[in-house]
């Protein structure tokens, strides 16, 4: 029971980023403080985060001198 409630939690979550991905940059930007504490609970989930969404957002972020929720990991 607990493995479907994290298969579906994980699978809402994917769902979230894609729509989040397909959003223009005004409409990422308006809804951006939630977006990137989204994208840290995504991280913390181990749910991949698409490359081309996380640099938005984080430009977008540096644009208004906030940090990310969680940075990513520069290797």
């Amino acid at each position: 029971m607990t493995e479907n409630v994290n298969i579906d939690r994980h699978r809402l979550m994917v769902e979230a980023l894609q729509e989040y991905a397909a959003c223009n940059d005004e409409q990422l930007d308006w809804i951006l403080g939630l977006v990137r504490h989204r994208l840290g609970a995504a991280r913390r989930m181990g749910v991949p985060v698409p490359a081309e969404l996380a640099g938005r957002v984080a430009r977008l972020c540096e644009k208004r001198g906030w940090q990310l929720d969680e940075p990513e990991e520069r290797t």
